[in-house]
């Protein structure tokens, strides 16, 4: 098992310095270290609930979204079950097109049992990515993650990753004290807080760095979004400010997950596969970054 993690590995390390050296043939999915596939760009669902939640998603998964991301915590699993399930009920997709990602709070008292009522309500057989949702205590995250690891061998999970894990020193444990190692890292990352240092470390260990809150978070966004440099890279593409910082997540390496209730808001995020930003552009947007995040978890 461990040899052909490291495969994994080594053709993850691969496929995210392809995706830096040719942004004009960037791929619509990545494969991570567990073997499967996973969408780069998604739906971010929190805040989002009930019957907003449920049609934002169906909007989404109608608009060509892959990756749905939710988590327990975010209280909307139903609901983005619900829309799941309406989607391949009407043909617009089938269950192993749809990437669901869902999280696990360090504070759980039976993980196990979360994992089985996160299956219950989103109405599926499987979990794509089973995320421990933020750091508590090393006891507190060892047992989440030894559950998810458990729930991987059980068929239940597919792959397992961590968030708002924003070192490598916080990270290394996961990556050598357990017998399979994080396949993602979903941390806030925007054009004002970039992390690279974890980023590039964490692709030498063939772990993907997935971005919530790519426009800075819901206080942020208008900001983001008029960034006179980001205005003028969207002008000389004829595409808006919110499509180029997209592709600057994606052509970067990352995975982007923005979220919206807004269906047109939704479609716009989604259309920016008909053009790429320059080694130029891409360097000017990246000099954006402050080092500082906007939240404190």
């Amino acid at each position: 098992m461990k040899k052909t993690i490291t495969v994994l590995m080594a053709q993850c390390i691969m496929a995210v310095c392809m995706l830096a050296a040719a942004p004009s043939q960037i791929s619509k999915t990545v494969r991570l270290n567990s073997g499967y596939d996973i969408p780069v760009l998604g739906l971010g669902t929190w805040t989002l609930t009930g019957t907003t939640c449920e049609e934002s998603v169906y909007v989404a998964l109608t608009a060509g979204y892959r990756l749905i991301d939710t988590a327990r915590y975010y209280g909307n699993e139903t609901a983005v079950g619900k829309a799941v399930a309406r989607a391949i009920h009407n043909g617009i997709c089938k269950r192993s097109d749809i990437f669901i990602t869902t999280k696990i709070v360090p504070w759980s008292s039976s993980p196990e049992s979360d994992i089985d009522d996160s299956l219950q309500k989103l109405g599926v057989e499987y979990i794509d990515l089973c995320l421990l949702h933020q750091h508590g205590s090393r006891k507190t995250d060892d047992n989440v993650y030894k559950a998810m690891i458990r729930g991987v061998k059980e068929g239940k999970i597919r792959s397992i990753g961590i968030s708002n894990f924003y070192t490598k020193e916080t990270v290394n444990h996961f990556v050598h004290d357990f017998e399979i190692p994080p396949s993602v890292i979903q941390n806030e990352n925007h054009l004002k807080y970039q992390n690279k240092d974890l980023y590039r470390w964490a692709a030498q260990k063939g772990i993907y760095i997935e971005s919530y809150y790519p426009f800075g978070g819901r206080e942020h966004t208008a900001e983001h979004l008029h960034y006179s440099t980001v205005l003028q890279i969207a002008s000389a593409h004829k595409k808006t400010a919110a499509q180029v910082i997209v592709r600057w997540h994606i052509q970067a390496g990352y995975i982007a997950i923005p979220g919206s209730s807004n269906p047109e808001h939704i479609a716009e995020n989604y259309a920016v596969w008909d053009f790429s930003l320059s080694e130029k552009e891409m360097h000017i947007l990246s000099e954006l970054d402050t080092g500082k995040r906007y939240e404190t978890w």
